[in-house]
């Protein structure tokens, strides 16, 4: 019997716009394999703003839990190559997380295979619990979830080494399956450069003022905004989950 894989993609905060084109080639490569796939790209406007890239993490969980076999998530600013393999070719025996190193020579989580086990969802619930927890120097990304899943991929036996082919996001001569503009090299034009800016700046402004209304309210709410988030994703996307 065949795999039931999920493509997951999350595009908020004007991505769903800027990234169409790479988004739909995500669904074309789950046609082609025969995989499901789920884009969300709702709430427009997410109260996490750009730490809205945390739910990747619980969003994969959920579809794990509910009986998908693998979860492919892919970034709404990485492009599906049309010569992509299916992703069995890759898997191997007691491996049951796979990622691609960037052009830092550090695990970059735009491309995260997760298959399911009960060593990946320990590892995911480990790591969306210590989203509070600072992350060590070498570790560090500045912003969002890669931070920390670099330094609790540190020495784990079960998460396994994709080729770079699988998530370029620094050599322009590659020939590659997935090529990820990300905040690296390959995202070199100015029109894009700006919109992320403004992203960043008006998420920030956004989620400081939830942060500060919620607190008034009850000074937990700022804490299971990313729960409460996942939820009503869920919600809405019933693909997310099988049962």
């Amino acid at each position: 019997m065949k795999d039931k894989t999920l493509v997951l993609s999350i595009a908020l905060n004007g991505y769903q716009w800027m990234y169409h084109r790479e988004l739909k080639s995500h669904k074309e490569f789950a046609n082609k394999h025969g995989y499901t796939h789920e884009a969300v790209t709702k709430p427009v406007v997410t109260a996490l703003g750009v730490e809205c890239c945390w739910l990747k993490l619980t969003l994969m969980r959920t579809a794990l839990l509910s009986g998908y076999d693998t979860v492919l998530f892919i970034d709404a600013d990485a492009m599906v190559k049309p010569n992509t393999p299916e992703l069995a070719k890759i898997y191997q025996p007691g491996k049951f997380i796979y990622m691609a190193k960037g052009h830092s020579n550090r695990f970059n989580s735009g491309v995260f295979i997760a298959r399911k086990n009960t060593k990946t969802i320990a590892w995911l619930t480990k790591v969306i619990d210590a989203r509070f927890n600072e992350v060590k120097i070498e570790n560090n990304v500045g912003w969002g979830e890669n931070g920390h899943v670099i330094e609790f991929s540190k020495g784990v036996p079960f998460i396994a080494e994709l080729e770079q082919k699988w998530n370029n996001t620094f050599d322009y001569q590659l020939n590659d399956y997935i090529r990820h503009s990300n905040c690296g090299p390959m995202r070199t034009h100015y029109f894009t450069n700006l919109f992320h800016k403004v992203i960043f700046y008006l998420s920030d402004k956004v989620i400081r003022i939830i942060k500060r209304r919620q607190t008034s309210i009850n000074p937990h709410n700022v804490d299971n905004l990313l729960i409460v988030e996942t939820n009503k994703i869920i919600s809405r996307y019933s693909k997310l989950t099988l049962s």
